[in-house]
């Protein structure tokens, strides 16, 4: 309405710039931004049942040889094969779990995978899983419902970030193998802004691999997106069901302080990446801040709800310990009068 060209039927328009359009679809044709050319991938995600439903289409997923077997062609991939081998770690398929889990048991644990994925995602969660280990493995491996809710928030995602910093580094050195399946498939996933915030800083400088530059700029774009929403919802879902009585314990002794985050950070090879100088800490408020409003709502209800629970523990006490001090007048005046001669 503002362009008196859309108005005059006898003032032609301004010529878009095709340039933009041209560039744009370029990189869809060639497969350099959504990778259209991974057929694989795409076919899964847009019809799910088709794919993985038995009888109906090619079945997903690979023998678990056939994947662990890619997986140790990466040098950070063979690394966290190594360390399960000798931790005696178990890896099994399992339909009930939705996408992969690690479960600690003892000094090894088990990982599950659910079968009806394409090779390309089983190969990545099995890397965040994995990834899950190693840090059990060093210690670094701490439950988020330990922290207070805003601490809990924010090792939670940190993890998660982790996990999927991990998959996203792996992935790309298979890439550079000759094997980008996996690459392909988490760049058509809803992660995908995290695999080119890594690639980008990579291809700036290949030295960024090694000091911890190019995971870091991977770990920092899984914070700026809508990937922390699921994980936050269910982290606080698990506060509000814990059977533990998380909303009405007292305060944790834990803390989220930088020494957990260096743990976090460790690398099999090449340096910490949450340590690097001329950075924001991990324990920045911009790592914690919940922006759902669902979430953040839930969130406050739970610090409501547990500061209700503490004030109300501390005014019971602070009760008990005044009927404790009442003085029984009767037996005081008997026990007066007693003495009286």
């Amino acid at each position: 309405m503002d362009n008196q060209s859309d108005l005059d039927p006898g003032v032609s328009p301004k010529k878009p710039k095709v340039g933009r359009f041209r560039g744009t679809a370029g990189r869809l044709r060639n497969g350099k931004e959504n990778h259209l050319s991974h057929r694989a991938s795409l076919d899964w995600r847009q019809d799910r049942e088709r794919v993985c439903v038995p009888g109906l289409g090619a079945p997903a997923g690979a023998a678990l040889e056939e994947i662990c077997a890619i997986l140790a062609k990466s040098r950070t991939g063979a690394v966290l094969l190594e360390e399960a081998e000798n931790h005696g770690l178990t890896i099994a398929y399992d339909s009930q779990t939705p996408q992969s889990q690690f479960y600690p048991r003892g000094d090894a644990g088990v990982i599950a995978l659910n079968p009806d994925y394409p090779r390309g995602g089983l190969l990545g969660m099995l890397i965040r899983e994995l990834r899950r280990a190693w840090q059990f493995y060093q210690g670094a491996f701490v439950n988020p419902m330990g922290f207070e809710p805003d601490e809990a928030v924010l090792v939670n995602r940190a993890q998660q970030a982790d996990a999927f910093m991990i998959a996203v580094k792996v992935a790309w050195e298979l890439k550079l193998a000759g094997l980008p399946e996996t690459w392909d498939f988490m760049s058509g996933s809803p992660v995908a802004a995290v695999t080119r915030a890594f690639e980008t800083r990579a291809q700036e400088d290949f030295r960024s691999l090694n000091n911890g530059e190019a995971s870091r700029a991977a770990y920092d774009r899984f914070f700026d997106g809508s990937c922390t929403k699921a994980h936050d919802k269910r982290i606080i879902h698990q506060m509000l069901l814990d059977d533990a009585g998380y909303m009405k314990a007292q305060k944790k002794d834990g803390h989220a302080d930088m020494n957990m985050f260096r743990k976090l950070g460790e690398l099999p090879h090449g340096h910490n990446y949450l340590a690097l100088r001329g950075k924001r800490l991990p324990t920045d408020l911009c790592y914690a801040t919940v922006e759902d409003r669902s979430n953040a709502n839930f969130l406050w209800f739970i610090k409501f709800e547990r500061s209700f629970q503490e004030k109300e523990m501390q005014m019971l006490k602070e009760s008990v310990k005044s009927s404790a001090e009442i003085v029984d007048l009767q037996d005081w005046s008997s026990r007066n009068n007693a003495h009286r001669p």
